[in-house]
């Protein structure tokens, strides 16, 4: 799959198109810059190797990090959709986590070990919300 990356990277160069962030994220993430932090639509991250994510990023749709190995979020994320975080090792919340619909939290460590309620009080007490979380 790097070689899809070499196919963003020639058409940058040649043709000026940006190189998509998630793209950037699993094959180069020392590339991300400020304004590539704000990402409009989804971002689907599923299945991937990923294990971490910049500060302050904003997802304008939902952002898919199911079966991934994250096992913490960065300060300052926003979603605009729904957080699916399901069958990963999500272990904390990081500051000012703010979704606008659900996190899905089945199969996590952090389901495990609270409640919705314990998990809704923990992201208000950092600065953040969330509408619902699903377990």
């Amino acid at each position: 799959m790097a070689n899809i990356y070499n196919l963003f990277k020639f058409l940058e160069e040649k043709k000026g198109k940006k190189i998509p962030f998630k793209f950037k994220l699993i094959y180069a993430p020392e590339t991300i810059e400020k304004e590539d932090l704000n990402v409009e639509g989804d971002l689907d991250l599923e299945d991937t190797k990923i294990s971490s994510l910049p500060d302050n990023l904003t997802v304008g749709g939902y952002l898919n990090l199911y079966k991934t190995k994250i096992s913490s979020l960065p300060d300052n994320l926003t979603v605009g959709g729904s957080l699916y975080l399901s069958r990963t090792p999500i272990s904390s919340l990081p500051k000012n986590l703010q979704v606008e619909l659900r996190i899905y939290l089945k199969n996590t460590p952090l389901a495990d070990k609270y409640s919705k309620e314990q998990i809704k009080q923990m992201i208000e007490e950092k600065g953040g919300y969330v509408t619902a979380i699903m377990m």
